[in-house]
């Protein structure tokens, strides 16, 4: 599956959705930079998102750096 990148208009949207829910104020001169950064860090999530993994992929049971 390909996830389609996040058009600016909508990423500010959603930004200023978001911000509003949480209560979190943010100025006009804030929005832009904050939306560009939703924009590419969904962009990263995507590639996370569309890796292929084999179907005999299990998660480990314990996490040991």
């Amino acid at each position: 599956m390909s996830y389609p990148a996040l058009d600016p208009s909508e990423a500010r949207a959603y930004a200023e959705r978001a911000a509003a829910a949480i209560g979190l104020p943010l100025s006009a001169e804030q929005m832009p930079a904050v939306a560009q950064q939703l924009a590419m860090l969904l962009a990263a999530a995507a590639l996370v998102l569309d890796f292929p993994l084999p179907e005999d992929s299990e998660a480990a049971p314990v996490f040991e750096p």
